[in-house]
């Protein structure tokens, strides 16, 4: 069943005696349940169907894998974690506060078991989407992409100084220091070049290894990776970012894809939250945000939400980049970054969103997520595959909405 409005899931999950809550509420609180709901946290051995909460005494085999999707150690599950955070600030609601704390104390519970899986060359059972290893992103990390819970890493360990961490960290550094950057410092793709998601990849991790350890050269290196992104990227006519600068061309190319635009805002977003008022850089990162989310704002759908491919209106919305750009727009009215003029595209991004919520079997699920996109003719872009319960949609929904609810006079 699809919901129609804002209104519907009021009827849908508040029915009965629980209080009557604004839309909005009501919805973030729809789907963040519902992830609750689905986060097991246990293993699952596929031949057998049997779960596990303890993993001693598991002999190391294929089919034994995180059984929960939210579970696993990807960057959408990072995704995932910051805006169950953002909701549970925007809501006062603590149960969603520590979620992602909650899905690291999980994995590092069952730690020994995953590294002996590792150590004897099974990748587990899939897990997210059908193809990647749950855990094995953990263990070796050889893109930009492979960063996964690193941002809850640097956190815990920074308050536990619990040694357990120091490996994983011990690899990022080691990642960080060789993976090759452009002359400026900015990284990127090793026979690719520089992807719009990249930047996503690196900027909240090195925002955090600047506040937990003081060094200034990680937020630097932070801002660099947002500067040198929209050095590289944004077209000045449209104020879109495109999907890459290739390494061969020594140029922009790929389309103006919708999730590609959203992961820039949302590291653009991280930044700004970090940099000091007095920052020498921060003008010029305000500046280039304010260009994009004016960019953003011109190619929005009219009914509200953006496309898969943002000046292609044939293309479907997408539900993860209305999310994001949604996300965007209110956090930088909410901040004070934008004017107050773009609040309305920001609500009509969210009017968007509720209608990509559906209920199935008693909960909340995404639908027209675009599934991970490489770069290709507008063809491809077009073609690729609408999936329902994707994860790249949960967290930018709910990033969207918590500052929905936060936003002024929005109910």
């Amino acid at each position: 069943m699809k919901f129609p409005g804002l209104l519907c899931c009021i009827g849908l999950f508040l029915a009965g005696t629980a209080p009557i809550l604004p839309a909005n509420e009501a919805l973030l609180r729809a789907v963040a349940d519902s992830v609750l709901q689905q986060s097991t946290r246990r293993l699952i051995d596929h031949r057998s169907g049997q779960t596990h909460e303890d993993s001693a005494g598991l002999e190391p085999a294929a089919e034994i894998s995180v059984e929960s999707k939210f579970n696993a150690w990807f960057y959408q599950t990072w995704l995932l974690a910051d805006g169950m955070r953002h909701v549970a600030e925007a809501l006062g609601e603590p149960r969603y506060r520590n979620y992602g704390e909650a899905n690291l104390d999980f994995f590092y519970q069952h730690l020994p078991f995953f590294e002996a899986q590792h150590q004897a060359g099974f990748k587990a059972a899939p897990a997210g989407d059908g193809k990647l290893s749950p855990v094995g992103l953990h263990f070796e990390i050889t893109s930009l992409w492979h960063t996964g819970l690193a941002p809850l890493v640097v956190e815990r360990h920074a308050a536990s100084g619990d040694s357990r961490y120091l490996p994983y960290l011990h690899r990022l550094d080691v990642f960080l220091r060789t993976n090759p950057r452009f002359p400026d410092g900015t990284l990127y793709r090793p026979g690719k070049g520089l992807m719009t998601d990249d930047v996503y990849m690196t900027v909240p991790l090195l925002v955090r290894k600047w506040r937990a350890t003081g060094q200034g050269e990680f937020l630097e290196d932070a801002a660099q990776q947002v500067s040198g992104t929209y050095q590289r990227l944004l077209d000045p006519q449209s104020r879109l970012l495109s999907h890459l600068w290739d390494l061969k061309t020594g140029a922009p190319a790929g389309e103006f894809w919708g999730r590609g635009n959203g992961w820039a805002v949302l590291a653009c977003c991280d930044l700004l939250d970090a940099l000091p008022a007095e920052h020498p850089l921060r003008p010029r990162i305000l500046e280039v945000f304010r260009t994009h989310m004016d960019g953003v704002r011109r190619c929005s759908d009219p009914a509200g939400g953006w496309h898969q491919v943002l000046d292609h209106s044939e293309s479907w919305l997408e539900t993860s980049a209305t999310g994001m750009l949604t996300f965007g727009l209110a956090h930088g009215v909410n901040a004070g970054w934008l004017d107050r003029s773009f609040l309305d595209t920001a609500q009509r991004g969210w009017e968007a969103l509720a209608h990509k919520v559906i209920q199935q079997n008693g909960l909340a699920d995404l639908i027209d997520v675009c599934a991970s996109t490489d770069t290709g003719s507008l063809d491809y872009y077009l073609t690729r595959p609408r999936l329902q319960g994707d994860l790249h949609g949960f967290g930018s929904f709910l990033l969207a909405g918590a500052e929905i609810c936060r936003a002024p006079h929005t109910p």
